[in-house]
């Protein structure tokens, strides 16, 4: 439903632009080969896929390519990370439409797209002065750990989590421990349930459940 929307704020535009949908990452690959794209809405999640990692790819793979990351995560928490990734802003999917279609334009011409407070917090942590108490806790989990997050979360077993990051148990059990330290939750089904909580968009304030 969010494709067919944003897929169809873009084919509103004046300018006539040819859209392309794709529901994985082999798809999105595919249509990024066969066709000279210059702009890309990607989701930071893809199943057991991890979005940023699928944004770096494509950003060094085509040089040209704008990318705006859309997600129910808190731009906050990924703001900083996205850019690193390569891509040039940020948008929620639960945002009003006229912000959303205001993001794709915007990305669309090269520019960067964030909210003013987010803006605010990035150049806070570029110029290392101390941030406002009360962040997210999931901020505290490296790229890895919000991978193995994100995909416990979306109903992934360790081992299926640890088959498709080329891991092994043991190291996705490290990763949970250091997860549940992180967060301060006390056992793994907590662990779950906090992370199911997240992926669906409705994290509190902590995951002391």
């Amino acid at each position: 439903m969010v494709r067919k929307g944003i897929r169809a704020m873009v084919e509103s535009l004046p300018q006539k632009h040819l859209v392309l949908e794709a529901g994985n990452r082999m798809e999105a690959q595919s249509l990024l080969e066969a066709h000279e794209v210059d702009f890309a809405v990607v989701d930071l999640v893809l199943g057991a896929e991890d979005g940023l990692d699928f944004v770096k790819e494509i950003t060094s793979r085509f040089e040209n390519l704008k990318v705006l990351v859309i997600s129910m995560q808190p731009e906050a928490l990924y703001a900083e990370r996205v850019l690193k990734a390569g891509a040039l802003g940020m948008v929620s999917k639960s945002d009003e439409p006229v912000h959303v279609l205001d993001a794709v334009q915007t990305v669309m011409r090269g520019e960067f797209f964030l909210t003013r407070a987010t803006q605010a917090m990035v150049m806070k942590k570029l110029l290392k002065r101390p941030m406002p108490k009360g962040d997210s806790p999931v901020s505290r989990l490296s790229d890895r750990e919000l991978h193995v997050f994100q995909m416990l979360g979306s109903g992934y077993a360790t081992a299926e989590v640890a088959g498709h990051l080329g891991l092994s148990i043991k190291t996705v059990e490290a990763h949970r421990e250091k997860i549940k330290n992180k967060l301060k939750i006390k056992d793994a089904k907590s662990l779950v349930a906090a992370a199911r909580i997240w992926v669906k968009g409705d994290a509190p304030g902590d995951f002391q459940i």
